[in-house]
């Protein structure tokens, strides 16, 4: 008597099939997810610019004086809190450094950069 066998499992072609299907999706949505990633951080880098500047800028109508930090110009990194005796203070989001220009109150410009974008990012000024 001849045993019937059951067959189960997948043939080399369903493998390789399902193989470059999946391969064809990872080649699509990588590129895109990457420069997802890298857009929300240049936004974020941008918005921590803008409120630094806004900062500036209200601190400098109420003629508050600048607390912290006691050197305004050049690179301020992640963490860095400024501070004006109005009250009102603004920190520096984790991953942002943020240079700044000019002096206060005379005003100047605000510029963010996120440490892990893209090098050559182009990021906005903000003038305050």
């Amino acid at each position: 008597m001849k045993k019937h066998q059951s067959n189960k499992g997948f043939t080399l072609v369903e493998v390789i099939v399902v193989a470059v299907i999946v391969a064809v999706l990872a080649g699509v949505a990588i590129p895109l997810y990457i420069n997802y990633v890298n857009d929300s951080r240049i936004a974020s880098a941008d918005s921590a610019a803008g409120s630094i500047a806004t900062f500036f800028g209200a601190a400098r109508n109420s003629e508050a004086r600048l607390l912290a930090p006691a050197r305004l110009g050049g690179r301020h990194v992640a963490g860095t809190i400024f501070t004006a005796t109005n009250g009102s203070t603004v920190t520096i989001p984790a991953g942002v450094t943020v240079t700044v220009t000019g002096s206060f109150p005379a005003g100047g410009t605000v510029v963010g950069a996120h440490t892990k974008a893209p090098a050559g990012s182009i990021y906005q000024s903000f003038n305050y």
